[in-house]
């Protein structure tokens, strides 16, 4: 299943409405915000349809996942919009996690709890705010990272990986005098921030599958007295494929700007995996920029001057 999904429940007390971008939502809010009743809605409708009281107006069908039998009823429902709420047991699980891999469906996940074990966007989290009779359901983290970082004006850069994309920024960063460490892990970050002396920082992190981190690195950030910024492209291959390197691929641009009408949950479970499959795929011809599947050692050629000076401007 791909492309933008629109989303609409209500009965005469209450209407949710939201756009489904991407694979995997996570909807949060406080509590009272109407996540509980979102749930009950859509589980009442499945089980009633419009005797309920309820309308809902989805070009899929909608279900809640739940009970003892969850493994029974996923591996049975096909391009469908899954809800799971944070009270079930499995939601928080590797056997989950593992069962959504390679499935047709999009997912809401309804909880104000991290889930690490699942590869989701910052920009997929998601918040019931309160409004009436209309709850208004919004992006948490719509401009959490910066667009500019071609002068690297820090004292040290952390980028979560340890593979192509610390090269790149690591040879980025001593051009300029700084010095670039990787955290190994996404989960490393902050553990990295705190072991840094110096008082300006740069994060640097695949966007498309960071959402478990987001929140504590906020929150870290807003309690620091450094000045930390997120510097967040969708995937370090996004970033390749968007710089100048490609722009005479009408394919890629095309496909850069709208990716959900190409990008098939069945097969890539985030964004951040389309796209390095897109640039493995695209540069398996050229000697020089032929990209490795394991996203391990950098061919030289994205670090010549050029190069980087273009995927550097790609965030501008």
């Amino acid at each position: 299943m791909k492309g933008k999904i629109s989303f609409s429940i209500k009965n005469r007390h209450i209407a949710f409405k939201m756009e489904l971008e991407r694979n995997i939502t996570i909807l949060t809010g406080d509590s009272g915000t109407g996540k509980t009743k979102l749930i009950n809605m859509v589980k009442m409708y499945a089980s009633e349809g419009k005797s309920s009281g309820i309308t809902l107006r989805c070009k899929c069908s909608c279900i809640v996942l739940e009970g003892n039998y969850w493994e029974t009823l996923l591996y049975n429902t096909h391009e469908s919009i899954v809800f799971v709420e944070e009270s079930t047991k499995f939601m928080s699980s590797y056997a989950f996690a593992n069962a959504i891999q390679n499935t047709d469906n999009y997912y809401v996940f309804v909880t104000r709890e991290p889930l690490p074990q699942i590869p989701y966007s910052i920009e997929s989290i998601k918040q019931i705010i309160k409004n009436g009779q209309k709850p208004k359901i919004e992006k948490i983290y719509p401009n959490v990272s910066v667009k500019d970082i071609s002068s690297f004006p820090y004292d040290a850069v952390i980028v979560e990986d340890s593979g192509a994309g610390f090269t790149f920024f690591k040879t980025a960063s001593e051009k300029w005098g700084v010095n670039c460490f990787s955290a190994n892990g996404k989960s490393n970050i902050l553990l990295e921030l705190r072991k840094q002396g110096g008082s300006r920082i740069l994060v640097v992190a695949d966007a498309a599958a960071f959402g478990s981190e987001i929140m504590e690195l906020t929150q870290f950030k807003d309690r620091s007295d450094k000045k930390i910024d997120f510097f967040f492209p969708e995937s370090f291959e996004w970033l390749i494929l968007k710089s100048a390197i490609f722009s005479g691929n009408v394919d890629i641009g095309n496909i850069l700007k709208n990716p959900i009408d190409f990008i098939e949950s069945e097969k890539f479970i985030s964004w951040e995996r389309y796209f390095t499959h897109l640039l493995v795929e695209t540069t398996k011809d050229s000697p020089k920029l032929r990209y490795p599947k394991a996203k391990g050692k950098l061919p030289p050629a994205y670090t010549t001057d050029a190069n980087m000076d273009y995927i550097l401007s790609a965030m501008k």
